[in-house]
């Protein structure tokens, strides 16, 4: 099976074989799946830390959280490269102190940890790199992949290599470097998913209940009395003249009652066309059902 991380393989290839295993664990452990994500994350900050030489202010610990948020705050990364870092370590965190074993969290963050490669690639490795659509890898019919002492000390190997090379390399003054940051963060594409993330943070944070992974229609999840829900992949009616039922990527429940829809779209999609087209839509068939879930609706 091709690695999708392949082309860090020149520049990066400590990051390559952590980012293959990764994918190698996805269907068979995501426990280590996660696991590998959250390393993936951590060796790219501290590779950014000795590229440019950044020091940790004596009153912060030197931890993973704080040296991301250092390098928010310094504008070496942009605040959606940091959300993503942040999803990641605490994915890691989670599958290695809490046994975390979630195929569809896995499932989210990969393509993030790829998208985060392709942007460090960027900005510290080929500046001529161009980003390129990824595809999770298929689920395999073969033995479940279990790494081996080989494999271990190899992956330790390239890493040490990876390492070695940002140590020795000259800083680039700290404007420069974030100027290349901005200018590869806006080329970054953003897939649907991460957009999912954004949107259950932001839910999160005014007060909704919000998990794209498990609070879905699919999962059984319904409105709740006492509860403010966003519900994914929420079932419409057929809409008008489309023989596909269509599915909300969000229905806003306070209680029982329906007061919103949310489409989650790429960052270069029209969003008026999405309101016009779907929002729209899915709140006139949801006013014509009867039931339960009947209530004030808008489209978002």
């Amino acid at each position: 099976m091709a690695s999708g991380f392949s082309f860090l393989r020149t520049q990066f290839p400590g990051l390559e074989k952590t980012g293959e295993f990764a994918e190698r664990y996805l269907y068979s452990d995501s426990n280590s799946c996660l696991f590998k994500l959250g390393l993936l994350c951590e060796d790219i900050v501290n590779k950014m830390f000795d590229f440019d030489n950044i020091a940790m202010p004596y009153q912060m610990k030197d931890t993973l959280v704080n040296k991301i948020r250092l390098l928010e705050n310094e504008e070496y990364i942009t605040e959606d490269l940091a959300r993503i870092m942040h999803r990641l370590r605490l994915g890691g965190n989670e599958a290695r102190h809490e046994g975390t074993d979630s195929l569809q969290k896995a499932k989210l963050l990969l393509p993030q940890a790829y998208s985060l490669c392709e942007w460090f690639m960027q900005v510290y490795g080929d500046y001529t790199y161009q980003p390129k659509e990824y595809h999770l890898p298929a689920e395999q019919p073969e033995a479940a992949f279990v790494e081996t002492a080989k494999d271990k000390a190899e992956e330790a190997r390239l890493r040490k290599q990876d390492n070695e090379k940002a140590q020795q390399a000259v800083p680039v003054p700290h404007k420069e470097r974030s100027q290349a940051n901005l200018q590869a963060a806006n080329k970054r594409p953003k897939t649907e998913a991460e957009t999912r993330c954004l949107i259950d943070e932001q839910l999160r944070q005014v007060g909704w209940e919000a998990d794209t992974t498990f609070l879905r229609y699919s999962k059984g999840c319904r409105p709740a009395k006492g509860h403010n829900l966003a519900i994914a992949e929420w079932p419409t009616d057929k809409v008008p003249g489309n023989e596909e039922k269509g599915y909300a990527d969000y229905a806003l429940f306070i209680g029982t009652e329906l007061v919103g829809f949310i489409e989650a779209k790429k960052w270069d999609t029209d969003i008026s066309s999405v309101i016009s087209c779907q929002c729209k839509d899915y709140a006139r068939c949801e006013k014509m059902r009867c039931g339960i879930f009947a209530g004030t609706v808008a489209g978002f």
